[in-house]
């Protein structure tokens, strides 16, 4: 067992901590620098007391939880203004007056330093693990001795006494380990058993985080989560359940799922509407598929609309604490027209064209007959609009079939509505609507070139009215061609003219002057 100091009244001791012994030794009481720190009473002094540990007891090794058994602990005095216990809520003891100013401490006891405004209650946390190890790992002796040195115990059976699962690295997923999830216990390696045994003494428990091991199912390998991460992991998720003998681990699923955060519900008798689960916000009802039915099981026609997931994907997210949306199979949506015809042609609609307006929208077809050894029957279509045509409900369908004609028009009241699934055929001919006839490209024989499906008058992304839409003609729409524009820049260059005239005239005049005197100074020189 794991000896603790907790305040005695949690609510009034703020700033003071719960101290955890997890090896024996002497631990020291007191002011700053001491293993127990104490701040809210000014009558403790530097060092106030100490607390002994000669043996770490394991819980298997007590015949009771009584207080009455010796828990080898002891408390001695070092104070000023003494150190008290109040045992079984009777009256309090001065430590100071025992022999050697010491005596035992039990589970339960009241320990009040100082004035008696610090209280704290002493008591064991039993920590009890699990064994999900390996024969060989469960045979190790240093194993043995670590655990006995924190004062923790080893069962080989599950009960929910026990307060951690110790397994080894890549054991399989079995009844206990599903039953330990749903109790919440936390799942640890033996790393951390050492990790405990090198603390001492702490304010709290170390984490498991670090420490969790990865588990197989089904051959993969799964990290499992701590309670924290696991709790919730899958709420605002309704699971719909067949009969619980078709599942690996039977009546534990439901308990898994709900444990960590989701609805279960029974396939039998479940109706959608019914239940109304497909009107609540932030809920998703899936169907658990049985592992052993994945291939074959088939859905009944009134969860064909839901989606599903596979019973060990859901358990390896149950276990891991994080769902992977993609292990959710969403359902298959049929595609229904709302005319009913043999043929189907879908119209290529490019998002960019712009229609300007249209006063009318009607639907037309063009006939074209022509002999193709070799061609299937073929379907144009060249529409205005492609919505607007389904609501005049006017629409014509020609096939030629080698030397054979059929024609037939299929109209269909505005009032009427039909469903029908869309039939996908591999003589389908894609058409830009907005373009003209004449858009493909044909052979000398006359047969239409099905293969140019490159779109014309179709600009570039980075054209030029895309990179400036305020001017699509932009030298066009400049107003240099008006008549008082031309004639500005007219007098402007002639401006421009004269000052360069000039500009010249000057400098030449300059240079002529500057001839001329030195001519007489030359002049005046041999005279």
């Amino acid at each position: 067992m794991v000896w603790a100091l907790f305040p005695a009244d949690p609510l009034s001791a703020s700033g003071e901590d719960k101290y955890y012994i997890f090896s024996k030794g002497t631990y020291k009481v007191g002011r700053k620098g001491c293993d127990v720190i104490i701040n809210k009473d000014k009558g403790v002094s530097r060092i106030h007391a100490e607390i002994v540990i000669d043996a770490m007891t394991s819980l298997d090794h007590l015949q009771n939880k009584s207080s009455n058994i010796s828990s080898k602990v002891r408390i001695r005095d070092c104070s000023k203004y003494g150190t008290f216990i109040n045992k079984n809520l009777g009256s309090k003891e001065k430590v100071h007056e025992f022999p050697n100013k010491e005596t035992t401490l039990k589970d339960g006891d009241l320990i009040s330093f100082g004035t008696g405004n610090a209280t704290y209650k002493f008591c064991f946390v039993p920590l009890v693990f699990f064994v999900h190890c390996s024969k060989l790992f469960q045979e190790n002796q240093l194993l043995q001795d670590k655990i006995s040195s924190i004062g923790a115990c080893i069962t080989h059976n599950w009960s929910q006494e026990c307060t951690h699962v110790l397994v080894d690295q890549s054991m399989s997923v079995t009844e206990n380990v599903i039953d330990a999830v749903v109790a919440k216990k936390p799942f640890i390696l033996y790393n951390w058993v050492e990790f405990v045994a090198e603390k001492n003494i702490c304010t709290e428990i170390p984490s498991c985080r670090s420490y969790a091991p990865s588990l197989m199912l089904e051959g993969v390998s799964v990290k499992v989560g701590d309670p924290n991460s696991r709790e919730n992991c899958l709420r605002g998720y309704t699971f719909l359940l067949e009969l619980r003998h078709e599942y690996k681990f039977k009546d534990r699923l439901q308990l898994l799922l709900e444990v960590v955060g989701a609805k279960v519900l029974s396939v039998e008798g479940f109706v959608l509407s019914s239940q109304g689960l497909g009107d609540e916000e932030n809920n998703h009802v899936v169907h658990v598929i049985p592992a052993g039915l994945a291939d074959k099981f088939e859905c009944s026609h009134n969860l064909s609309s839901l989606s599903r997931v596979n019973e060990m994907k859901l358990i390896c997210a149950a276990l891991s604490g994080q769902l992977d949306p993609s292990i959710i199979i969403s359902p298959s949506i049929p595609v229904s027209s709302s005319c009913s015809t043999d043929e189907t042609v879908v119209a290529d609609s490019d998002a960019e064209t712009e229609t300007e307006t249209a006063t009318s929208v009607h639907m037309s077809a063009a006939v074209h007959m022509m002999e193709a050894p070799k061609c299937a029957s073929k379907v144009e279509l060249s529409t205005d609009h492609a919505a607007a045509g389904l609501e005049t409900g006017h629409i014509a369908c020609f096939t030629d079939r080698s030397d054979s004609k059929t024609t037939r028009r299929d109209q269909i009241d505005g009032s009427e509505s039909g469903n029908s699934d869309i039939k996908y055929s591999q003589d389908l001919v894609v058409r830009d609507t907005n373009l003209p006839a004449s858009v493909y490209s044909s052979t000398n024989d006359g047969v239409p070139n099905f293969k140019c499906f490159k779109k014309t008058r179709t600009q570039s992304g980075n054209s030029f009215n895309n990179l400036i839409p305020f001017s699509k003609y932009p030298y066009k729409d400049f107003d240099y061609g008006s008549e008082e524009v031309v004639e500005t820049v007219k007098e402007e260059k002639k401006r421009k003219q004269m000052e360069a005239i000039a500009e010249d005239l000057f400098n030449n005049e300059k240079g002529r002057r500057r001839g001329v005197a030195g001519s007489l100074r030359g002049l005046s020189t041999y005279s």
